[in-house]
């Protein structure tokens, strides 16, 4: 049995090897649009689907049509001061 010793723990921490996400921003655009524009249909299919199957569906899609916190970026120049310091606030 392998145990966690500091040679195994530098090890873990290594970056993955495993490359890059598959999901670009031009993917997920895709995506987005074809959601919009079949919204009502997509939407009539949601409310067909039990509840579990429903909320199991919905967070699947939101990684689709939603960037990462992680990739976000927020063009700060055009708010005032007081909406910057709110928006730093509520990543605290």
């Amino acid at each position: 049995m392998n145990r966690f010793t500091s040679e195994t723990a530098r090890e873990a921490g290594k970056k993955s090897k495993r490359g890059p996400a598959k999901l670009n921003s031009s993917t997920r655009t895709l995506i987005f649009d074809l959601l919009k524009s079949n919204e009502e249909k997509f939407y009539q299919n949601l409310l067909e689907l039990e509840p579990k199957q429903f909320v199991d569906t919905y967070v699947k899609l939101l990684p689709y049509v939603l960037a990462p916190r992680s990739k976000q970026t927020i063009e700060v120049s055009e708010l005032s001061k007081n909406e910057v310091a709110e928006m730093i606030l509520e990543l605290q």
